[in-house]
Protein backbone atom coordinates (compact mmCIF):
# COMPACT_ATOMS: atom_id res chain seq x y z
CA UNK A 1 0.00 0.00 0.00
CA UNK A 2 1.38 3.16 -1.45
CA UNK A 3 0.96 6.16 1.80
CA UNK A 4 -0.60 9.61 0.39
CA UNK A 5 1.50 12.55 0.29
CA UNK A 6 -0.49 14.25 3.05
CA UNK A 7 -3.38 12.90 5.69
CA UNK A 8 -6.21 14.36 7.80
CA UNK A 9 -4.45 15.35 11.19
CA UNK A 10 -7.31 13.63 13.03
CA UNK A 11 -8.41 10.15 12.99
CA UNK A 12 -12.30 10.67 12.30
CA UNK A 13 -13.68 13.03 10.79
CA UNK A 14 -14.34 16.91 12.40
CA UNK A 15 -17.73 16.92 14.42
CA UNK A 16 -17.94 20.43 12.26
CA UNK A 17 -17.74 18.50 9.16
CA UNK A 18 -20.58 19.04 7.00
CA UNK A 19 -22.41 15.92 7.57
CA UNK A 20 -21.94 16.35 11.69
CA UNK A 21 -23.54 18.07 14.19
CA UNK A 22 -21.98 21.63 14.34
CA UNK A 23 -21.87 21.33 10.39
CA UNK A 24 -24.18 23.91 9.21
CA UNK A 25 -23.20 26.81 10.82
CA UNK A 26 -19.42 25.98 11.89
CA UNK A 27 -18.08 24.06 8.72
CA UNK A 28 -14.23 24.12 8.93
CA UNK A 29 -14.50 24.36 5.11
CA UNK A 30 -16.56 27.48 4.50
CA UNK A 31 -15.59 30.85 4.90
CA UNK A 32 -18.88 32.21 6.57
CA UNK A 33 -17.84 31.39 10.75
CA UNK A 34 -15.39 31.53 13.44
CA UNK A 35 -13.73 28.34 12.77
CA UNK A 36 -12.36 29.64 9.26
CA UNK A 37 -8.71 31.49 8.19
CA UNK A 38 -8.91 35.29 8.24
CA UNK A 39 -12.07 35.40 11.03
CA UNK A 40 -12.04 38.70 13.28
CA UNK A 41 -11.09 38.02 16.47
CA UNK A 42 -10.94 40.46 19.45
CA UNK A 43 -13.36 42.98 18.01
CA UNK A 44 -11.77 43.05 14.72
CA UNK A 45 -8.25 44.11 16.18
CA UNK A 46 -7.04 40.85 14.55
CA UNK A 47 -7.59 37.87 12.39
CA UNK A 48 -8.24 33.69 13.34
CA UNK A 49 -4.53 33.17 12.17
CA UNK A 50 -5.59 28.93 11.19
CA UNK A 51 -8.59 26.72 10.79
CA UNK A 52 -10.49 25.08 13.87
CA UNK A 53 -11.34 21.08 13.99
CA UNK A 54 -14.35 20.59 16.12
CA UNK A 55 -13.59 16.84 17.65
CA UNK A 56 -15.54 14.67 20.69
CA UNK A 57 -13.44 14.70 23.77
CA UNK A 58 -9.09 14.38 23.37
CA UNK A 59 -9.67 13.12 20.24
CA UNK A 60 -6.35 11.89 18.65
CA UNK A 61 -4.41 14.32 16.31
CA UNK A 62 -1.75 12.73 14.05
CA UNK A 63 1.06 14.02 12.00
CA UNK A 64 0.11 14.96 8.21
CA UNK A 65 3.23 13.67 7.19
CA UNK A 66 6.96 12.91 7.93
CA UNK A 67 8.30 15.63 10.10
CA UNK A 68 10.87 16.84 12.80
CA UNK A 69 9.26 18.81 16.19
CA UNK A 70 10.60 22.38 16.54
CA UNK A 71 8.59 22.87 19.53
CA UNK A 72 6.45 22.09 22.05
CA UNK A 73 4.83 25.40 24.29
CA UNK A 74 1.70 27.05 25.92
CA UNK A 75 -0.69 28.18 23.57
CA UNK A 76 -3.96 29.63 24.17
CA UNK A 77 -6.90 29.41 26.95
CA UNK A 78 -4.77 26.78 28.86
CA UNK A 79 -3.89 24.51 25.88
CA UNK A 80 -0.66 23.93 23.99
CA UNK A 81 0.88 23.89 20.66
CA UNK A 82 2.90 21.56 18.87
CA UNK A 83 5.19 22.58 15.82
CA UNK A 84 6.48 20.51 13.05
CA UNK A 85 8.75 21.01 9.82
CA UNK A 86 7.29 18.50 7.84
CA UNK A 87 8.57 17.29 4.65
CA UNK A 88 6.31 15.06 2.00
CA UNK A 89 7.82 12.04 -0.19
CA UNK A 90 8.32 14.33 -3.04
CA UNK A 91 10.32 17.23 -0.85
CA UNK A 92 7.70 19.80 -0.46
CA UNK A 93 8.49 21.74 2.81
CA UNK A 94 6.43 23.61 5.22
CA UNK A 95 5.65 23.92 8.98
CA UNK A 96 2.29 22.97 11.10
CA UNK A 97 1.66 24.52 14.34
CA UNK A 98 -1.23 21.86 15.70
CA UNK A 99 -2.21 24.14 18.26
CA UNK A 100 -5.12 23.76 20.93
CA UNK A 101 -3.64 20.58 22.50
CA UNK A 102 -4.31 18.93 25.59
CA UNK A 103 -0.68 19.50 27.63
CA UNK A 104 -1.09 16.09 29.22
CA UNK A 105 -1.52 14.34 25.98
CA UNK A 106 1.19 15.15 24.33
CA UNK A 107 3.40 12.07 23.14
CA UNK A 108 6.56 14.03 21.56
CA UNK A 109 9.34 15.81 22.19
CA UNK A 110 11.40 18.46 20.51
CA UNK A 111 14.00 16.99 17.96
CA UNK A 112 11.76 14.24 17.86
CA UNK A 113 11.34 12.70 14.31
CA UNK A 114 7.65 11.90 13.40
CA UNK A 115 6.31 9.62 10.61
CA UNK A 116 3.21 10.05 9.04
CA UNK A 117 0.16 9.25 11.25
CA UNK A 118 2.44 8.91 14.29
CA UNK A 119 0.10 10.00 17.40
CA UNK A 120 0.89 13.72 18.28
CA UNK A 121 -1.72 14.81 21.03
CA UNK A 122 -5.17 14.69 22.35
CA UNK A 123 -7.66 17.39 21.35
CA UNK A 124 -7.96 19.77 23.98
CA UNK A 125 -10.55 22.35 25.05
CA UNK A 126 -10.12 26.23 25.65
CA UNK A 127 -10.41 27.30 29.35
CA UNK A 128 -11.02 30.49 30.93
CA UNK A 129 -8.79 31.44 33.53
CA UNK A 130 -11.21 30.17 36.35
CA UNK A 131 -11.27 27.13 34.83
CA UNK A 132 -14.51 27.23 32.54
CA UNK A 133 -14.67 26.05 29.39
CA UNK A 134 -14.94 28.99 27.13
CA UNK A 135 -16.65 27.04 23.74
CA UNK A 136 -20.17 25.58 24.82
CA UNK A 137 -22.36 24.79 22.03
CA UNK A 138 -25.70 23.46 22.59
CA UNK A 139 -24.77 22.08 25.94
CA UNK A 140 -21.94 20.86 24.35
CA UNK A 141 -18.24 21.46 25.40
CA UNK A 142 -16.05 21.92 22.03
CA UNK A 143 -12.74 20.58 22.31
CA UNK A 144 -10.65 21.62 18.83
CA UNK A 145 -7.51 21.24 16.82
CA UNK A 146 -6.60 24.91 15.74
CA UNK A 147 -4.41 24.38 12.39
CA UNK A 148 -1.80 26.91 11.66
CA UNK A 149 0.61 26.71 7.72
CA UNK A 150 3.42 28.31 7.36
CA UNK A 151 4.99 28.04 3.96
CA UNK A 152 8.60 27.87 5.07
CA UNK A 153 9.23 31.08 2.69
CA UNK A 154 10.21 32.52 6.33
CA UNK A 155 12.65 29.60 6.94
CA UNK A 156 11.83 26.04 7.86
CA UNK A 157 12.57 26.83 11.42
CA UNK A 158 11.70 28.96 14.22
CA UNK A 159 14.40 31.88 14.24
CA UNK A 160 11.78 34.03 13.16
CA UNK A 161 9.46 33.26 15.42
CA UNK A 162 5.50 31.57 14.58
CA UNK A 163 3.79 34.49 16.76
CA UNK A 164 4.50 37.96 15.82
CA UNK A 165 2.37 40.68 18.27
CA UNK A 166 3.59 43.55 16.16
CA UNK A 167 2.66 41.51 12.83
CA UNK A 168 -1.39 42.67 11.99
CA UNK A 169 -3.65 41.62 11.66
CA UNK A 170 -3.08 37.89 12.47
CA UNK A 171 -0.13 37.99 14.65
CA UNK A 172 2.10 35.73 13.05
CA UNK A 173 4.73 35.72 10.62
CA UNK A 174 4.65 36.36 6.66
CA UNK A 175 4.48 33.23 5.74
CA UNK A 176 1.70 32.14 7.08
CA UNK A 177 -1.16 30.64 4.47
CA UNK A 178 -4.71 29.61 5.33
CA UNK A 179 -4.59 25.64 5.54
CA UNK A 180 -7.32 24.81 4.01
CA UNK A 181 -5.75 23.26 0.88
CA UNK A 182 -3.25 20.95 2.50
CA UNK A 183 -6.35 20.10 4.95
CA UNK A 184 -8.62 19.16 1.66
CA UNK A 185 -6.28 17.27 0.62
CA UNK A 186 -5.46 15.23 4.05
CA UNK A 187 -9.02 15.06 4.08
CA UNK A 188 -9.25 13.11 0.69
CA UNK A 189 -6.69 10.55 1.19
CA UNK A 190 -8.00 9.58 4.85
CA UNK A 191 -11.30 9.38 4.25
CA UNK A 192 -11.99 9.11 0.21
CA UNK A 193 -14.49 11.99 -0.29
CA UNK A 194 -14.29 15.44 -1.04
CA UNK A 195 -15.33 17.46 2.19
CA UNK A 196 -18.23 20.19 1.25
Amino acid sequence: VISPEIIFPLKTKPINNFDMRFGKNFNWTKNNNQTMFGWNRSGGKRKHAGRDLYTEPETEIVAVCNGVVLEIKAFYCKTHQITIKHETKTGHQFIIRYGEVDEKSITVKVGDIVRQGTVLAKTGKLLEDNGTPKIILSGKIIYMLHLEYYSGSCGLNLKKKSSNKANKPYERREDLQDPLGILKDGYRNTFGNEPQ
